[in-house]
């Protein structure tokens, strides 16, 4: 099962949402990573990143996390903010979106849906 990606450059509002337990999900998630490399090599303004995931695995988490580092290295040039969704009902969704992001430094939030 993959998530839904959503890459609006007209808006530069990127989004990652649904579930997310591919096969392989470096195979899956490549892409994502190039297309976003070469946005950020010409971005300008405000980049937001919105993960609205409902289920991820423990690999899709690895990716997640390579993903805010990703964002961390071009956070001094780049103006990027991420905002983390979960379900009010979803304590799980809220503490691993808190830990993941706890583990880069980037703007961000957490908010409740």
């Amino acid at each position: 099962m993959t998530p839904q990606i959503e890459l609006d450059t007209d808006k530069n509002v990127f989004s990652l949402s649904g579930n997310s337990r591919p096969e392989n999900p470096m195979q899956f998630y490549k892409p994502m990573f190039d297309w976003l490399n070469n946005h950020f090599e010409s971005a300008t303004g405000k980049t937001t990143f919105e993960v609205k995931m409902d289920y991820f695995n423990t690999s899709t988490s690895k990716i997640l996390l390579d993903l805010f580092e990703l964002f961390e290295k071009y956070a001094d040039s780049k103006d990027i903010h991420v905002i983390w969704y979960y379900q009010s009902d979803d304590e799980e969704m809220q503490e691993a979106g808190e830990e993941l992001l706890d583990l880069v430094e980037l703007s961000h939030e957490i908010k409740e849906i």
